[in-house]
């Protein structure tokens, strides 16, 4: 998967990184597999991420200030990740990783919020007898992720470290047949009610 970005400052910042630069999107060569990055400030961000939806599956809009409503406008205008424009270089490989593997990346700051309203449609009785079947350190975790907490805040929370957290969030994965932490919540359904079962 190639980069596309259009703010050459962020280009130095993320020099980690293969970017190629574009001024118009209109005029990218690019493949369905690709991704466009997209900076919320500019203002005609709309505009682009439209263009952007004719060219690649998958678009980031990065942002400066995190506003739930600018991500729910960029997600349902088809952008698959919204994160922080300033965020660290393993955060970005994660969102990388993320949008490579056919997921949706959104910052744990607002995962929560977003998903219980959608969330709030979908019935639990298939789902509750399910965690039944989960050991008490899969129900701390979960209990987590349905708190919008992040990895490193689940991992502090119950003294372990970050990477048997992401275990135990894979293994939540595969148990629930979901793809990343929305298509979990989303298999939950309304999940207010789960964290009396767990």
């Amino acid at each position: 998967m190639r980069n596309f970005i259009a703010e050459k400052d962020l280009q130095g910042a993320l020099a980690r990184y293969s970017w190629t630069s574009y001024s118009r999107v209109e005029q990218l060569n690019c493949d369905k597999s690709d991704c466009i990055w997209i900076l919320a400030s500019n203002d005609n961000w709309r505009q682009r991420l439209i263009g952007a939806k004719q060219k690649v599956d998958n678009i980031a809009l990065l942002t400066y200030k995190y506003d739930r409503v600018e991500m729910q406008t960029a997600l349902m205008m088809g952008a698959r990740a919204y994160c922080h424009a300033l965020a660290t270089q393993s955060l970005l490989a994660s969102v990388t990783r993320v949008l490579e593997a056919g997921g949706i990346w959104l910052p744990s700051e607002l995962l929560a919020v977003s998903v219980s309203n959608v969330a709030a449609n979908r019935q639990t009785g298939r789902v509750i007898p399910s965690l039944q079947g989960l050991t008490n350190r899969e129900k701390d975790v979960l209990n987590g992720i349905l708190e919008g907490l992040s990895n490193k805040e689940i991992a502090r929370a119950h003294g372990i470290t970050e990477r048997t957290v992401k275990e135990y969030v894979g293994t939540l994965l595969l148990k629930f047949e979901a793809k990343d932490r929305i298509g979990l919540l989303l298999e939950l359904g309304e999940f207010s009610h789960l964290k009396d079962a767990l």
